[in-house]
């Protein structure tokens, strides 16, 4: 498990994620500041809580929002 701390930053962190897999591009979902997976695409939120965080290897984020914590997020928004 990869946390996120004050000494490195979150693209930082989905670099480090993406190189240690071998993965050329995606999204490496944050859940209270610690890696929790990874997605090609962000076509499915269903599987993920509202509240996660999705960066990609250019820093773009999404979060996943609506639904509940059983029946997972309803959607990924553009955050930033």
């Amino acid at each position: 498990m990869i946390a996120m701390n004050r000494a490195q930053d979150e693209l930082a962190l989905v670099r480090e994620y993406l190189a240690e897999r071998r993965y050329s591009s995606g999204h490496v979902i944050f859940y209270q500041g610690v890696i929790c997976g990874w997605r090609k695409d962000l076509s499915e939120a269903g599987g993920w809580r509202p509240g996660c965080i999705a960066v990609d290897e250019q820093g773009n984020r999404w979060g996943a929002m609506g639904g509940n914590d059983y029946d997972g997020a309803e959607r990924w928004e553009r955050i930033g």
